[in-house]
Order: C-alpha cells, then structure tokens, then sequence
C-alpha cells in the first residue's frame, strides 16, 4: 500500500514539476524574430547560422512538449475515478471554468491587444492583419476558432481549443478505448504519424486517447517508464537529430524519424523527472500555478517584444539573433509570472476565473 501511495505521488509531482519547464520550452515554438540588413528589418531566415540554431532547437526539443501535454490531460482525465456519467458530468462542469472561461477571455485580450496596436502603434503591427475596427460577425466568431492557418486569434490556444473538443468527446474516447483497448490508441497513432503535423487535430487525438488509455487501465506510467530511462534517453540522442538534420536539409522522409523522437522524447521527459525527483523534495509552487498564465499570454506580447528588439538593436548577425532567441522567451516568462502574482494577490478572484485553475 505504501508503495502504491509513494508512486502516485512520486507521479503528481512529476506532472506537477513538469508543468512550467513544458510551457518555458513551448514558448520557443512561437519566436519569430527579424534580423537588420541595408536599413531595414528582414525574416530571420535570412541569416542561415541563426535559423539553423533556431530550427534545431524548436524542431528536436520544443517541438516535444504539446504532445506531452495532450497527453497528460488525457491520463489525468480518467486515472484517478472511475468515469461514468456523473463523473462527466463533473468534470465538464470544472473544465467550463479552467478550459472554456480563461479561452474565451485570452482570445478577447488578444483582440484588444490588436485594436490598441492598430490604434495607437500601426507601424508595429502587421499590414496584413484585418482591422479589429472592420470586423464582420463572421471574423468575430473566426476568432475563437479559426482565423488564420487553423488557429484561433491568440495563435497558441489552439491547443486548449482542441483539448476542449476532446473533454467533450471523453465519452465517446472511452467507450472506443475500453472495447478496442490499445488497438485504437495503435491505429490513431498509425494516423498521426503517416499525416499528422505540428497542430493537426491527429496530434490532441493520438496523445490524449494515449494518455487516456492508461487512465482508463489505471496504469502509472512512471512506474513503467522509469527502469528504461538511460535507453529512452539514448534513443532520443540518436534518432532526433538525425531526422531534424533531414527536414533542416529538405529531406521530408525526416519527419517520421522526428515523431518516433518525440514519443521518444516524452519518455525521457517523464522517466528522467521522475528520477530526479525520487530522492528529494522540490516544488516551485509560483511557478506550477502562473504556467497557464504564462502560455495564455505570451503570444502577442513576444511577437511585439521580437518586433522592438529588432527595431532598436539592429541585429544584423547569426551570433545576436541567437542571444535574443534564447533570451527573450525568458524575459516573457519572467513578466508572466510577476503579472500573474500581482494580479493573484490584489484580484484573486479575477486570477481564478483566467488562470485554469
């Protein structure tokens, strides 16, 4: 009994210690940063040893962590009650608030975000942005669901939008899973990895009903993962670079070799986590709670600071286009957390309504 207890728990710290790090990395997937050149601003892609650096980071280590978190919804949502419709029925009630409430609110602060931009700083802001001004009822509604290249207004809720599809569809996931058992999750994952891309629905679909398989079959995947730590980890080393080197070069076949290192990927995440925590305590309580904050945020707020950095410090080589890579996701992260805790501490009420929580 004991060591059931300790393993569960040694399982929600894991989770819980993951949650900041996977939204610290993801923030990287949503760097677009301009570089200098003859007296104007040009696409980072146009110095070749920064966009080298960069796609190798985003594509063999960021890339990982959206799938990590489909998958950990799914498993949380059935490991720790039986489902039924009560159970549902519950969970639909606390997803409303953590899921839908905050969506809705960052997809309208993105929305004002960009009418304040038009209106007061239009040299700063994309020419090829419809004006918030001009808005027909369709362009409204398009906004929390699809307005340009499959994602809402606030670019990075596309995720928390097809998480919210997949909550309500939980019933229906368990029902085919506890019939089919792991041939659905087999056959799903046969889907994404032959078409799926980086925000393709396949990618919630596959790692959440994978995750949900295990909730279902009460199965503790720190406890499977663990004792094959050192060869995840070797695996990983061997295969994503390879197949991030062959899509860095064009060679398309790399992205299979890219999704068995992301599965891969996750299994050395969670393995070697989880052994780092076995033997000692470590919570960073402020940083779990202001993660979602942090990932609801960021996405205008980082494309406007990359816009400015370049604006005024002309970087205009691979070497300070780097630098700025690596350190603005952390000056985002450091102004997200300092926001969510004033805000936590004078507005708590507001904090809990927007926070996920």
């Amino acid at each position: 009994m004991n060591c059931m207890q300790n393993d569960t728990s040694l399982l929600s710290r894991t989770i819980s210690f993951l949650r900041f790090p996977m939204i610290f990395f993801i923030l990287y997937l949503h760097v677009v940063l301009r570089g200098w050149s003859d007296g104007h601003m040009v696409p980072g892609s146009v110095f070749f040893g920064y966009e080298s650096v960069r796609f190798f980071f985003v594509e063999s280590v960021s890339r990982i962590f959206v799938p990590c978190f489909f998958f950990i919804s799914g498993f949380l949502f059935f490991y720790y009650s039986d489902f039924s419709g009560r159970v549902y029925i519950e969970k639909m009630k606390r997803r409303f608030r953590s899921l839908l409430v905050p969506y809705l609110f960052w997809n309208f602060f993105v929305i004002a975000l960009y009418f304040l931009g038009q209106s007061l700083i239009s040299s700063m802001v994309s020419e090829e942005t419809k004006l918030v001004a001009d808005f027909a009822w369709k362009d409204w509604l398009m906004c929390f669901w699809n307005i340009s290249d499959g994602a809402p207004i606030n670019l990075p809720l596309w995720f928390l939008r097809d998480l919210i599809g997949l909550s309500i569809l939980s019933p229906l996931i368990y029902w085919v899973v506890r019939h089919s058992r792991i041939f659905a999750v087999v056959f799903i994952g046969v889907l994404w990895f032959l078409w799926g891309t980086p925000t393709h629905y396949l990618v919630g679909l596959f790692f959440f009903t994978g995750g949900a398989w295990l909730g279902i079959c009460k199965i503790n995947p720190i406890e499977r993962l663990l004792p094959y730590r050192r060869i995840f980890l070797l695996l990983y080393l061997c295969v994503m670079p390879v197949g991030v080197l062959m899509l860095l070069n064009d060679v398309s076949a790399g992205i299979y070799l890219q999704k068995i290192g992301i599965l891969l990927g996750l299994c050395t995440v969670f393995s070697w986590s989880a052994r780092w925590l076995q033997n000692r305590r470590f919570e960073m309580p402020v940083l779990e709670k202001s993660s979602f904050f942090v990932y609801a945020y960021h996405g205008l707020p980082l494309l406007f600071l990359s816009k400015l950095v370049a604006f005024y410090l002309h970087p205009d080589a691979s070497w300070k286009l780097i630098a700025l890579f690596l350190v603005l996701p952390v000056v985002i992260s450091i102004i997200g957390v300092i926001a969510y805790v004033l805000i936590n501490r004078y507005f708590p009420r507001f904090s809990y309504w927007i926070s996920g929580r």
